[in-house]
């Protein structure tokens, strides 16, 4: 299921002529000495390499059917780290989006074995869209956008990417400062923000003042509330949810329709 969702939206996203998809799948590298009973009959159980193969040709065959323009490789890497890998050949291959699907919530104490898109998109500087099985079936139609003080161009060059591909609706939010209006700062940035969808991207866009000290869980209530596809955030500041270093694309429960496009901002 996981790469179903992750498939069917890099799709969507791709363009129509020319675009390339590199499907991944990276056999663990695990000792089975350090693990439980549970966990070792899972672990017999799993992928060998000829399968996971068979597998992902069968997927690169069903997607040159579909859209006989993408141009599909797929690759079975053994190794002990999820994370390192899709960071490799993110890089190996100058990706431009990392599309990684996820059914399960993290448990409590499982954060060191836990891939964590936010931080594969902070580390390659690549976008990273996580997805949820929830969103399998729908169209991205919305898009929710904080903006901050500095005009994001690292955003706006995906929003326009999505214009072109995309019939969407951006909403763009900011936050109040104390209970009254946002900052100077923040105020110019949204108005340019503004002005430049209505006048060059020809995007219908509304806006929104938040409030609340978490801005990552105001700003998911935010698109829940307006049943947002997606929200686009940078990694590194809009993410953070919780404690334990949870992020929003870890949290959201598995029927969730909203996907999360992390964009680090370049220095």
């Amino acid at each position: 299921l996981n790469t179903e969702v992750a498939v069917k939206k890099a799709m969507e996203l791709a363009d129509t002529d020319g675009a390339i998809i590199h499907l991944l799948h990276v056999l663990r590298d695990v000792n089975p000495r350090s693990l439980s009973a549970a966990a070792k009959l899972v672990h017999s159980k799993g992928m060998n390499h000829s399968y996971a193969s068979e597998l992902l040709k069968q997927w690169k065959t069903s997607i040159e059917e579909t859209a006989s323009a993408i141009q599909v490789h797929y690759y079975v890497v053994p190794s002990g780290s999820v994370r390192d890998s899709i960071e490799r050949m993110a890089t190996e291959l100058k990706t431009d989006l990392i599309v990684i699907g996820k059914r399960s919530k993290p448990g409590w104490f499982s954060f060191p074995a836990t891939v964590v898109p936010v931080k594969i998109a902070e580390s390659t500087g690549c976008p990273v869209f996580t997805v949820r099985p929830g969103a399998l079936h729908n169209k991205i139609k919305t898009i929710v956008v904080p903006v901050n003080d500095s005009i994001p161009e690292n955003k706006m060059e995906i929003i326009a990417a999505l214009c072109k591909k995309l019939r969407i609706k951006v909403h763009l939010v900011t936050f109040a400062n104390g209970e009254s209006e946002p900052n100077g700062h923040s105020a110019s940035s949204l108005l340019k923000m503004y002005q430049w969808l209505k006048n060059s991207m020809h995007c219908p866009v509304e806006y929104a003042v938040l409030r609340g000290y978490n801005k990552p869980k105001a700003v998911l209530q935010y698109a829940e509330k307006i049943h947002a596809d997606i929200l686009l955030l940078n990694p590194s500041t809009e993410t953070k949810i919780g404690w334990l270093n949870r992020h929003i694309s870890d949290v959201l429960p598995p029927h969730s329709r909203v996907q999360v496009l992390t964009v680090q901002q370049a220095i």
